[in-house]
C-alpha cells in the first residue's frame, strides 16, 4: 500500500497550515490514536520511519531477488519497529517528556534536537553488525548492496529531519505517524494489529469463515500448519508481542495463511472535515 500524504487524499495542493490541520484530522479518524498525545504518536512514527528508511529501500530489490522470503520481512520489519520505537523512547525520555505528554511540547524543539535522533536512528538501521532476527547480519544479508541501502537510509532519515527543520517537530512526528498508520496497517505496532491478530485467530478455528473462501482452503492452510501454530494461545501471544521471535518456518506459514489481507476496511475522514480545515 502507498503512502497516502495529505496531499493525494486532498487531489490538490494546500497551505502548510491546511496540510497540518489534515494530518493531523487522518490521524485522529483514520489511524485512530489522539494527535495530541504524545506517546502513540511517537511509536506510531516508529514505524513509518522504519517503512520509509528500511522497508522501502533496496531491501524489496533483495526480498524480490529471493534472499528474503515473507515470513523474514514479517519479522524483520516487526523487529525494527520495535527497536526504533525504543531509540525513540529513550530520546524522549532524555528530554524529560512522559508518553501522557502533549505531543505540543515537541513545539519548543530546535531542529538540533531531531537531527540528533535522526542521526541515532540511522546509525542503528545501517549497522553491518546488527543481527537481524533471520541470524544473518545487515552485513551479511546486504552484501555489496550495503552501501546502495545506507545512502537509501540516509535520505530517508535526512529528510525526516528536514521536515522537522521546514515545519516543526510536531509535524514531521505526525507525519511519519500518518505514514505508519496507513501505509502500515498490517504490521506489528499499528493499532489495527490486534484487531487483525485476533481476526486471524478467530479464523484460523472457522472453516467456513470468508477469508478462506471455501474449506478445502482452510484444509489446506491449516492442514499444514507447522507445530508451533498448533499452540492457538502461544501463537496469539507471539504475534501480538514480539512476531520477531517466531521461528522461520512458522512466520512464512502466518503469511502464506494471509494474515496480512484481514484488515478491515480504512474508516473514512468525516464528512465535515474537509470543511472544517483552515484554507
Amino acid at each position: 500500500m502507498a503512502e497516502q500524504t495529505p496531499a493525494a487524499v486532498s487531489g490538490s495542493s494546500m497551505s502548510r497550515q491546511r496540510e497540518q490541520a489534515l494530518v493531523e484530522a487522518m490521524l485522529r479518524y483514520q489511524v485512530q490514536i489522539d494527535p495530541d498525545e504524545l506517546g502513540p504518536v511517537l511509536d506510531l512514527a516508529a514505524v513509518g520511519i522504519v517503512n520509509s528508511a528500511w522497508r522501502n529501500s533496496p531491501v524489496e530489490d533483495w526480498h524480490s531477488q529471493g534472499r528474503l522470503h515473507d515470513g523474514d520481512m514479517l519479522r524483520i520489519n516487526a523487529h525494527s519497529s520495535w527497536r526504533v520505537r525504543e531509540i525513540i523512547r529513550r530520546w524522549r525520555n532524555d528530554l524529560g517528556l512522559g508518553p501522557q505528554f502533549r505531543v505540543e511540547l515537541c513545539d519548543a524543539f530546535d531542529s538540533g534536537t531531531t537531527d540528533w535522533l535522526a542521526v541515532r536512528i540511522w546509525r542503528w538501521l545501517v549497522n553491518p553488525a546488527r543481527r537481524l532476527p533471520t541470524g544473518w547480519t545487515l552485513a551479511e544479508l546486504a552484501g555489496s548492496d550495503l552501501d546502495e541501502y545506507r545512502d537509501h537510509a540516509d535520505g530517508a532519515m535526512g529528510g525526516f529531519a528536514a521536515t522537522a527543520e521546514e515545519y516543526g517537530v510536531r509535524y514531521a512526528f505526525w507525519r511519519a505517524a500518518v505514514h505508519g498508520g496507513l501505509a502500515c496497517r498490517h504490521w506489528w505496532g499499528t493499532p489495527a494489529w490486534p484487531g487483525l491478530v485476533d481476526r486471524f485467530m478467530r479464523a484460523l478455528d472457522t472453516p467456513d469463515d470468508p477469508h478462506w473462501r471455501d474449506g478445502t482452503r482452510w484444509q489446506a492452510i491449516v492442514g499444514a500448519a507447522p507445530l508451533r501454530a498448533a499452540d492457538r494461545t502461544g501463537l496469539r501471544r507471539l504475534l501480538m508481542r514480539r512476531p520477531w521471535t517466531l521461528d522461520s518456518q512458522t512466520a512464512q506459514w502466518v503469511v502464506d495463511a494471509g494474515i496480512g489481507y484481514l484488515r478491515g476496511q480504512l474508516p473514512q475522514l468525516p464528512a465535515d472535515v474537509h470543511d472544517a480545515l483552515p484554507q
